[in-house]
Formats: structure tokens, sequence, C-alpha cells
């Protein structure tokens, strides 16, 4: 089967949040043309030389906040896709949702318009802390979401949770995270705030109005995080996201195994064929250019060698399963563990059947499963060294 991961962008948010650096805009009056805009990309790469004649395995919604859309436009968004692509019967159909912009009234709809798996923004269940990352909706919010989605019959649920916040205290994150493992969502995300350049949280940051969280303290709460899911039955499947077996999710997967696929929507990014292209960051832009019947391509970048054995070693230890030697072998014509010694060794050398992500005997980054290189516990808390330390010996 010709695989293929659809993304679609929705730029759009009732409130920007402190923290976010992702591309959206409050500016919802724009949507009706967004909308029109975004069939016109859906035709353009349903003829794409390409893309034409690919299988959808999984459809994402992300944001920005899609829930804006209403269910009707989202099943009207479906129908053109389905009209130029064949989509799997097993396919994974996600939409993101921030609890503070989704009528529950609507969940109902988007299930009959065709989305089987639902990502809950919650990032935290205290409202203090909610209030610190300027979020629009309260705890008893997420809770009136999460018990709506499933009145409705969603049976695929996946919870956001942030740690690390300024000021939080490793209690009120295992409290968030215990009150969001009671109600046993299929999927979890767990991830540690990062302070984007150029957002209202950097700038409080550097103005000294908010502080860090501490380092050690952010390791307390990962831990933390790890062993209270991994007790309730999930698996720690790649370093920020947990799952009840056979719900890993599908299109992030996609993603991290290098396969081709294709983003639709202002700044969304694509892969195909050995080159990268992306949509500018520009929603009145992406409008202008396909209303003129014009891709809003704003660039493209071939993939090269070293580029490509880099982001395969990036991507493949963020995951459990790790990097299939054989696979590398095939692939880029060499021996990782040989052409890596050395920087290998300068990790800590190998743990041979260890368990992956699991914490090791002594101080050992990474251990060798058959023919899987994976990262240990402690690998993962060091994942970006470990990963400079490898390029360094790969891609040299």
């Amino acid at each position: 089967m010709d695989a293929l991961a659809l993304y679609i962008h929705v730029p759009f948010c009732q409130h920007k949040c402190i923290y976010c650096d992702f591309f959206s805009t409050t500016r919802t009056a724009l949507l009706p043309r967004y909308l029109e805009a975004l069939q016109q990309e859906i035709a353009h790469y349903r003829r794409h030389p390409f893309f034409a004649g690919k299988t959808l395995t999984s459809i994402y919604w992300g944001g920005g906040t899609p829930s804006l859309i209403p269910p009707e436009q989202i099943h009207a968004l479906l129908g053109e896709i389905r009209s130029g692509w064949e989509i799997t019967p097993s396919a994974e159909i996600t939409l993101e949702a921030n609890p503070g912009a989704l009528d529950c009234a609507h969940l109902a709809g988007y299930r009959q318009a065709g989305i089987n798996r639902l990502s809950l923004g919650i990032q935290s269940f205290h409202d203090r802390e909610l209030a610190l990352l300027t979020r629009i909706h309260s705890a008893a919010g997420a809770m009136e979401a999460l018990t709506a989605a499933r009145a409705v019959g969603f049976t695929n649920l996946s919870l956001d949770l942030i740690f690390g916040l300024p000021g939080q205290y490793l209690s009120d994150y295992k409290a968030s995270l215990s009150q969001a493992l009671a109600f046993g969502p299929e999927h979890l995300s767990l991830y540690g705030l990062t302070i984007e350049a150029g957002t209202p949280l950097a700038q409080a940051v550097a103005g000294g109005r908010l502080h860090p969280c501490d380092e050690e303290l952010e390791r307390e709460m990962f831990l933390a995080g790890k062993r209270m899911a991994e007790a309730a039955g999930y698996q720690h499947y790649e370093i920020s996201n947990y799952a009840r077996p056979g719900c890993e999710a599908r299109h992030n997967q996609h993603y991290w195994a290098g396969a081709p696929y294709l983003g639709l929507g202002p700044a969304a990014h694509s892969f195909a064929g050995g080159e990268r292209f992306w949509n500018g960051r520009d929603l009145e832009g992406y409008i202008d250019a396909w209303e003129q019947d014009e891709p809003a391509v704003a660039g493209r970048e071939r993939i090269g060698r070293e580029e490509e054995k880099s982001e395969a070693l990036l991507l493949g230890l963020r995951r459990r399963r790790g990097i299939d030697l054989e696979l590398w072998r095939e692939r880029f014509g060499e021996e990782l563990l040989e052409r890596g010694g050395r920087a290998i060794a300068r990790l800590g050398g190998l743990l041979h059947d260890h368990p992956p992500f699991s914490a090791a005997p002594g101080a050992e980054l990474l251990t060798l499963n058959g023919q899987e290189l994976a990262l240990t516990e402690s690998g993962v808390l060091l994942y970006d060294m470990v990963c400079q330390e490898l390029c360094a010996g790969l891609c040299a």
C-alpha cells in the first residue's frame, strides 16, 4: 500500500496562549475564506503527480483550534478528501480540540462526520495553572468536555498535559495526572513546557515576571509522570507519549518513521520524494494564493544524505522501539554501530537486551535489543546530548 498521512492546519484560536509558538490568529472572520482556500488546495494535491492515487492511513486536524470549525464543514471537507484519495477503513482521523472552544453539542456531529479520535488540550486540572498559561477553559470545563466526548461515543481520546510550569509544584502536576488517569483516556501526551523565543511567556521570563522551572524539578516531574502512567497500564512508546496497547498515535508514528506526508493550510509542512516543502506563515497570503489558483508554497529543500541520516537518528531515538539496524544498513549502506562506535563509547557504551526507556543498572544511555538500538531511561533524559554526540559521529 502506498500510504500517506495528511495533516490539515487550522490557524484559528479564540485566544492566543502565552506559551504558544504555533502559527495561529484570532481573526476568525477569515474562516469562511480559509475553508474555500483549503478546498482549492485539496483539489490541487488530488492531481499532484506524487500524491495522486495514494492511500490515506491517517488524517490529523491540528492547530490552532480545529474545533472552531463546525461539524458540517468538517464533513464536507472529508468528503472532498474522499473524492480524491482512498481512506483505509482503519484510518485514524483526529481532531484537536480546546475544551474552552468546544461546543459539546457539536461532539456528536464530529463523530458523524467521520472523526474517530479526539485530542483534547487539557494542559492542567488546576485553575491557577490554566490561568498562568492563559488557557480559556477551567478544570471543570475540561471534565465537562471529556465526559461529553465519552457520552457521544468517542472511544479513542488523547489528553495533553504540560509540566515544568513557572511556580508549579510536583504535587500539583501529579494531582493533574492522577485526574487524567482516573478518567482513563486511551492516549496521553505529557510535555515539558518549552519557552519559545518571541512568545509572551519568553518576554515575561526575560523581564523577571516569571521564573523558569528548576531543571531538577522538571526531571522529577518527567519521571513521576512516567512511573504513574506505566503503573496505570500505559506504555511509554515515545519520549512524550503514552498509550494503552494498540492506541499509539498512528499519525505521529508515520512522521517518526520518515514516511511521506502532506500538509495543508498555512504554515503546514510536507515531505515527499526526498523533498520537504512548506506553506508560509501568512493566512491572508495563503488565501490570496489559492483564490488565484496558485499553490501557497513558500519554500522547498532537498534532503541531503547527511541530513537524512541525522533526521533518521533524531526520529528513531524518540521512539521506544528505537532504530532498526538492518533497515539503517539497507537505507544508508553502513553499519551504524561500527560507524558510530567511538561516539557510543563516549556515551558509556551499550547495554544488551535491556528494556528500552527503562532504568539502567549504571549510567548507560543506550541499549541494544536484537537489531534495535534505543535509549535507556537516562538516555531519554539526555536525549538532546545523545543525539548531538551520535550525529557528530555518524554524519561527519
